[in-house]
Formats: C-alpha cells, structure tokens, sequence
C-alpha cells in the first residue's frame, strides 16, 4: 500500500479509534484505543490499549507507563510489532499513556485518556449560586440564571441544561436617529440588551469545555448541543463535552424593526436598515458582538464547570464559523488564557474590508443586470444557465491540471483561465458544450457562450476592487483589498451567486449583510442614508473606519503560542463572504512573525477547500471533523496534516456540471501549503486515492 493511503488511514483511525502518534518523536510508535474515540472517554477504571513499533524486537523493548508508573505487564504480544491488553488503574479526568522505547529521551507515543467524571452537586443547586465572575458594573446587572434543569436527550444523554443572563441592561440605543426605529434613554423606550447563554454540562463528562460559535450578526441563543461545522460526525455531549453558547449580547426580536417600514430591500433609490443590524448605534453592543459576550459566557462557562463538578475542565476548546471564526481569533489575540484550541472556519475578521470586497462584487453584478424602478434584476445578470456554463468553462480548463478530471481543481496555481479567452475543447468530458467554441461571446448572446459584460463581471470579481484607473485599493487598515479568485464553485450555488445574484425568491445575500452593514457598522461615521450598492471605490474610501472592536486582525498572539495554544483555520476557496485571500494573509503574516512555516506549523494550520462556500455549500467535501485533530494535537502533541472530509453533492459520474447532484465522495483535506493530487489509481469517491503534495 503506497504512503498517501497509510496516511489517509491514519486519519481515519484517529478519528474511529483514538489513535495517537507523537509526531515529535517517531510517528513508526503508536498508542490507541479501540473501543472509544479520541474525543471520547471511558467511564470505568480500566481500558484497552493497543501499542505498536515498527517490528517485534522493537516493540519488546518498549515501556508502556500510565500516569507514570510502568503498566507494560499489563500488555501481550499481538501479531508482529504489536502488543494489547487491558489497563487498569484509570483516575477520574486525565490518564496519560506514554510509550517508551529503550534508551529514548522522550516517549515516542502518547494517549490521554480521559475518565468520566460525575457531577459534584445537584443540577437545581446552579440556580441559586452566587459569586459569578460577571459582576453587575455601571448601569449593567451581573449574571442572571433563568433555568438550571435536568435534561435527557432523546439519545439517551443527561445533562444539566443552565440558560441566564449576563450584563443585562435597558439603557441602550438603537434604530435610526431621526425616525421611528429610534430608541435611547432620551428617546423612550430605551433598547434592552444582554447575553443570553446556554451551559449543557453532562452527567458524565469527560473533562473537557468546548464554545460553539453561531454566524451572522448572531441575535439569538443557539441550542448549545456541540453539533457545528467542524465537528462533523461527532455527538459531543454524548463524547462527554460541556458545551456553551450566547446570543452575541442582544435578541434579534427585541431590536427594532427594518427601516422604512413596508419596505422589503435597498434597490438603487432605497435604502432599508434591516432589524438584526439595528444594534449599530450602541458602542457596548457592537463590542458585545465583537468579542465581550464571548468573552463574559466563557468565565461563566468555566464558573459552572467548578461549581458543578467541583474541579475546572482539563482542556478549553473553540469552534466557530464566519463570525465565530472572527470571534475564536478574537480570543487567541485579547484572551489567550481562555482556550487551548482554536477551530476558526472562513473567518469574517476585517469586516470593513470584507463588506468592501462583496459591495464591489455586488456592483458589479449590477452593472450588468437590467433595472426595473431603480431595483436591479439580479437573477437575469446570470441565469443558472448561464452559471453552469461558466462553472463548466473553468472546470474544462483546469479540472485536469491535477491528474483527475472529478469537478474540482486542486491545482488551482497551474490554472490561467481566462474567460475574455477561453474555447471549449472539442473532446474529453467536457468536449460536448460547446466544441472549439469561446466562452465570451463574438456576437449575439447564445446559449453556448457569455456577452462581454457579463465575463467582464467576472473577471473584475476575480481581480477585486479597483479604482476607475484599474489601480488596487488599500483600505484605511492599510489591507489590500481582495476579490473572490476563481474557483470550480465560483458560479455554484453557494458561491457568488448566494452573495450577489440570488436565486428564486432569495435576493443577494450581501444586500442585508456584507454591503448592508457598510454605512452603518463599518463607516468612522455611521450613515444609514447612505446606499452600499452606489460605493464610490474613487471617493470614498475615507469614510471607512479604520478600526472596530469587530475587527481582530492583530498577529500579536505571543501569549497564546507561548501557552500551549493552538489554533486550525479553514476557507471555502469559492466562499463568496469573507474572500479567503484576506486569511490566508492573515496566516502568512503570523507566520513571518514565529520563525516562518517550520515555527508556524507547531501553533497553527490553514484548510483550503475547493469549491465550498461560505462556511458549507457547492460540490465539495464540506463536512469534516476539525475537533478530534484539535484534541489529538493538544492533548497528545500530535499536529494534524491530511483531513478526511466527505461531501455528498457530487455527480456519480464525472461530466458537464448541470447542477449539484447527490453522490457522496471523501477527499483528505491539505494543510496549506500542500495541495491534493489523484494517485494515479483507485476510486476517485475515496480519500485513500488521493495525496497531499
């Protein structure tokens, strides 16, 4: 079996199994647990356990210690570099198995098993603690909590359900000033505002704490069950995690409603503040959303944890998207202390220059969509037929740069597509659209090709916000803006078109959020009068703020790196929200900072992955577990490297792309900047027939 299946094996075994590899010693070693994941734990005082070395004289040598003492008796041979037994002596929380071979320094493998520890106070007793860490301050009350219940699921788990209240207040400002979404202490009523939390802490846990993060401007409490992008597969609290979630400090049904009434979306001559961005006159709020509720939920988090189990978790960890993204990079920059792992998926980190980059791909679709009383036709910019033709462009011209023609480009760097260029090739998979035909049209619009507006749209998305000169534009942040590189998922569903063209009933996305947000959250001074869909990349850079609490672009996260943390990013390479240029600058600025990738790679990792969109979405493998290699590269030094993702939107059979389809696939995920290529061989359905290079 060649070295790229072993390892796509591997990953599948720390996944299933428990299987731990210490990296940092010899890899050949390993530990694992068969019966239980990694993420998992063990509930009784013994365990399976299975060593291995790379043959049988080595594996005689080896030491097998539990906590520090030798268990190695406990162990028998088992086929040739292999040995397995059970071993007792389990304490409750974290055991430490570590593999010595003769004369080694350090141990060449490690495990930590974690057993199940029991609640040390009842459930109802949360209700009435006191001595939270949030405290009541200024005209803002402490920490509130509503409920405190015991729960079992449908599943068969039980947990102690917590919901409250955090820094609740009813002097805030919201709405527009001047109009009748106005509230404020001197214009009654006031807007009340709060985190809204949610702890589930299980009966039988397994020591560790994990956030999950929501998207969006957030406005509502999310059930805190762990099940999130970047856990796929996982039942959390079932694997014995305490789970925390928040609202991001207020309630999308308490803000006001969308400004003007009876209006329903911005066109060219109306602009429409809708409700869930109405909390942008409040500088508290904003700083609430931010990063403050995050911050605020996670002490009480961690105080709950003490008080109910009587001992604090062994490990913290984070998971989020989008927003949440932002806000777990939030915490390694202004609260190091706080987490030990850090999952941060297409983060939404420079929002200013982020709502930028989708205003300017809005505007140009815009330029080429037909207008009706100022309102843009956005869906007859581009007609899905005319987004599955520009899908199959690119896909003909560089699905095979990576040795496999399968609806994805993984070697996106030998690709120079061209649309204003680009003829269909008259063979091959895609030789029936249009044989020896150009994509952009040389006159009248047919079926088989794009006007020169419309491959102009695109390649002025590609290439990102410009001024009228055709120069790149700098932001008041000092960031380069960025446009949306093509992809294989630029032109399905949840790519550009989600953001900027539509579908159905939907408008673009980017109308309410993203370009919605730019006058009022994101300008130094607010102006809801102003339209995002009219920005002048000449004019009026200036009104953009140069800093927000929303914004968490430091590379200064020293105290976190040098605590132990860690940190995994991941982007859609045709997420058509945050572009994923601006993280993977991002990366390659804290990079610099710590001794260059070979520094890098001991703190932090970077997944880019084809055609998925924003978070999720397109014909990708989109569903992964970014968890388990967390746990397994904090807990047992492991770093990870290929990813199993599966994605289940696929064409059975490689052809011209008509849409998404719904065959599953598995393909390892690369940890840039390794990219993924066909092994020549094997099922292109599964992730042992690929390799990262």
């Amino acid at each position: 079996m060649n070295q790229s299946r072993v390892a796509a094996r591997i990953a599948a075994i720390f996944v299933l199994t428990g299987a731990a590899f210490n990296a940092l010693a010899d890899p050949a070693y390993s530990i694992a647990r068969p019966d239980t994941v990694l993420t998992g734990m063990v509930t009784g005082t013994s365990v399976a356990i299975q060593v291995a070395a790379p043959s049988s004289a080595l594996i005689s040598r080896t030491t097998l210690k539990l906590n520090g003492a030798d268990v190695t008796g406990a162990l028998h041979a088992d086929g040739a570099g292999a040995m397995s037994g059970v071993v007792a002596g389990l304490q409750p929380g974290a055991n430490v198995f570590e593999l010595w071979s003769k004369n080694s320094k350090e141990p060449v493998a490690q495990l930590t098993v974690m057993k199940a520890l029991s609640p040390a106070a009842t459930c109802a007793s949360l209700a009435t603690l006191t001595g939270f860490p949030v405290q009541p301050s200024g005209t803002m009350a402490g920490t509130r909590i509503t409920q405190a219940t015991l729960v079992t699921d449908a599943a068969g788990t039980q947990y102690c359900l917590v919901q409250g209240i955090l820094q609740e207040r009813s002097d805030g400002v919201a709405g527009i000033a001047g109009t009748s979404s106005y509230r404020a202490p001197d214009h009654l009523p006031a807007q009340h505002y709060g985190t809204l939390f949610e702890v589930r802490l299980p009966t039988a846990w397994n020591g560790r704490y994990m956030f999950q993060g929501s998207g969006g401007t957030e406005g509502n409490r999310p059930a805190a069950t762990g099940q999130i992008g970047g856990t796929a597969g996982l039942t959390i609290l079932r694997n014995g995690f305490v789970v925390a979630s928040q609202n991001g400090g207020h309630t999308n049904s308490e803000l006001p409603p969308s400004y003007p009434p009876n209006s329903t979306t911005t066109d060219l001559n109306h602009i429409q503040v809708i409700s869930g961005n109405m909390f942008f006159p409040d500088a508290q709020a904003v700083k609430d959303w931010g990063y403050n509720s995050i911050d605020i939920t996670t002490q009480t988090a961690k105080f709950l944890i003490n008080a109910y189990y009587g001992r604090a978790q062994e490990h913290s960890y984070f998971v989020g998207c989008s927003t949440s993204g932002r806000q777990g990079m939030a915490m390694s920059q202004l609260f190091p202390q706080h987490y030990d792992g850090i999952v941060a998926g297409d983060p939404f980190y420079l929002p200013p220059d982020i709502s930028l980059s989708e205003t300017w791909g809005l505007e140009q679709i815009i330029s080429i969509s037909p207008i009706v009383n100022g309102v843009p036709q956005y869906q007859q910019s581009f007609p899905l037929a005319d987004q599955n033709l520009f899908t199959n462009a690119i896909l003909a011209a560089c699905d095979h740069l990576d040795g496999l023609v399968d609806g994805v480009i993984d070697n996106m760097a030998a690709c120079t597509f061209d649309p204003a260029t680009f003829v269909f090739p008259s063979s091959g998979v895609y030789g029936s659209i249009a044989p020896g035909m150009p994509l952009q049209c040389t006159g009248a619009k047919t079926p088989t090709c794009l006007t020169p507006a419309q491959v102009t749209a695109t390649k002025k998305i590609d290439q990102g916000p410009r001024t009228s000169s055709g120069e790149r534009i700098t932001s008041p942040d000092g960031t380069t803006l960025s446009g949306y590189p093509f992809d294989g998922g630029f032109m399905q569903p949840s790519g550009i078109p989600t953001r900027d063209i539509g579908a159905g009933n939907q408008q673009p996305g980017n109308i309410g959020l993203g370009s919605g947000q730019l006058p009022i959250f994101w300008f130094a001074t607010p102006d809801p009068s102003y339209n995002p869909l009219t920005v002048n990349y000449d004019l009026d850079m200036h009104l953009v703020t140069p800093a927000s609490p929303v914004v968490n672009n430091s590379t200064e996260i020293g105290p976190f790196i040098s605590r132990g943390g860690k940190i995994i990013f991941y982007h859609g390479l045709s997420d058509s929200g945050p572009p994923w240029p601006y993280t993977q600058k991002y990366f390659h600025d804290v990079m610099v900072k710590n001794g260059g990738m070979a520094g890098a790679s001991k703190f932090m990792k970077l997944y880019l992955v084809p055609n998925m969109g924003h978070c999720s979405g397109n014909m990708a493998t989109d569903s992964f577990d970014l968890l388990t290699p967390m746990v397994n590269w904090i807990e047992n030094g492991v770093a990870p490297e290929e990813i199993i993702a599966t994605g289940n939107r696929f064409q059975a059979t490689p052809g011209p792309y008509t849409g998404l389809s719904n065959a599953t696939r598995s393909r390892p995920l690369c940890p840039y900047p390794k990219t993924l290529r066909y092994t020549g061989s094997g099922d292109i359905s599964l992730a042992g027939s690929y390799a990262c290079q």
